[in-house]
């Protein structure tokens, strides 16, 4: 009997949970709540490049951009208005198409002297690199080789999916 009592009592105990006090809870819930990273703004994930999608993406790769106050470089005459970035000391031009093959038409109309993909290095011309993903053509003014590595990394990694 007291076997069959002390079973029941073991089980009853077990089935329930016991809820934290009410300054307990209210606690946890504010230090969830500061130890949440800040997140910054939020874009549309459509699988295709916009202007706050390679911002985010840029400052999450520690690049930092800035809107350019000033021209960013020597900017070729292509379909489409460029926005004008500055990463560090070096102007970064992002041209945004509807599709991949309006990027592809713009980006065979660039001069393959003065504009380079970013797999080749910058000769003594201080050629431009250019770097293609998606719907987004960017130009890199820029001779730093370790720069451009990790710009045409954050870039070539595409926009994010839905």
């Amino acid at each position: 009997m007291r076997r069959a009592l002390a079973l029941a009592v073991f089980a009853a105990a077990c089935g329930r949970s016991k809820a934290p006090p009410a300054d307990t809870a209210a606690a946890t819930a504010a230090n969830t709540a500061t130890a949440a990273p800040s997140v910054g703004p939020t874009c549309a994930r459509t699988g295709h490049w916009t202007e706050c999608q390679i911002r985010i993406r840029l400052d999450q790769s520690g690049l930092a951009p800035a809107r350019a106050e000033k021209g960013v470089g020597d900017l070729p005459k292509i379909e489409g208005t460029p926005i004008t970035l500055m990463i560090g000391n070096a102007g970064l031009a992002l041209y945004i198409y509807g599709d991949t093959l309006s990027r592809h038409r713009a980006g065979a109309l660039l001069d393959t002297v003065k504009f380079i993909p970013q797999t080749k290095p910058v000769g003594m011309r201080g050629e431009v690199t250019v770097i293609q993903n998606d719907n987004l053509l960017a130009l890199l003014f820029s001779k730093n080789d370790h720069q451009r590595e990790r710009v045409a990394d954050a870039i070539t990694a595409g926009p994010s999916q839905p």
